[in-house]
């Protein structure tokens, strides 16, 4: 009977653990969310690049203050245009992040991986490659994604000489942490340059930002990026192939198994 008693007691769950099985769930959906509505963002931008109906699909014309169409590269970037954020020379894996800081849902996946990312960042068998790129100027009245981008690229240059990014990574963050509604005017090349100091950048990098002297260089870039097969931001790839973002334990064993 005592056997018997046993098989019919009812399994007794722990309401603790179905909460966080439910919260993975949830951010999971969420994670899927993102990335649909990131390939009708990629779809929107290759139309609106081909159809000419536009000066490009990112930002060509001039940005809302500063220098129109300036084309300085920063010297702190790799030949493909990214930064990689770690000093590997010779990695047997590349993880490179594609993203908009205007772009929700690249806040959404930094809150989500932005852990996982860091776990990555610390095999030194991995390079991480940041590529800031702006697709989503007409969400602002001031292409804020062009001179957001323009920004972190003048953090960048003037933090970033001897490849330690850390200042960069710092202000990558608050832009997401800050990043404002779309169909705003953003935030002010004033505040841009706020958030790089209080990141640690220098004063000096104001007159960078008020020119806008990377934002012909942030639309290059969108533009390749758009001529590379950009599905939408955030796109993950690793070596150079599309990650479909699932979890992030499942990014990190990714990463791993090309690693091996």
């Amino acid at each position: 009977m005592a056997a018997n008693d046993r098989k019919r007691r009812p399994m007794v769950t722990d309401p603790r653990a179905d909460e966080r099985r439910r919260s993975l769930l949830i951010k999971v959906a969420a994670t899927v969310v993102v990335v649909v509505v990131a390939v009708a963002i990629g779809v929107w931008l290759i139309v609106t690049k081909d159809d000419g109906t536009s000066t490009s699909a990112s930002p060509a014309g001039p940005i809302a203050s500063g220098t129109a169409g300036s084309s300085s590269t920063p010297s702190v970037v790799t030949d493909t245009g990214a930064y990689r954020v770690d000093k590997v020379t010779s990695p047997k894996a590349t993880l490179t992040l594609i993203e908009d800081f205007q772009c929700p849902a690249c806040k959404q996946f930094e809150s989500i991986f932005g852990d996982a990312i860091k776990q990555i960042r610390g095999n030194s068998q991995v390079a991480v490659d940041y590529k800031p790129i702006a697709i989503l100027d007409r969400m602002s009245s001031t292409k804020y994604s062009t001179r957001a981008a323009n920004a972190s690229a003048c953090v960048a240059e003037a933090t970033a000489g001897d490849g330690d990014f850390a200042t960069w990574l710092a202000y990558h963050d608050e832009l997401y942490a800050q990043q404002p509604e779309e169909q705003s005017s953003g935030l002010t090349d004033e505040q841009l340059t706020s958030i790089a100091t209080d990141a640690g950048a220098p004063a000096s990098i104001s007159k960078c930002v008020d020119d806008g002297q990377y934002s012909g260089w942030v639309t290059e870039q969108t533009q390749k990026a758009a001529q590379n097969g950009l599905q939408g931001t955030p796109q993950v790839e690793l070596n150079g192939k599309v990650v479909e973002l699932s979890t992030p334990q499942a990014l990190i064993a990714a990463v791993d198994a090309a690693v091996a």
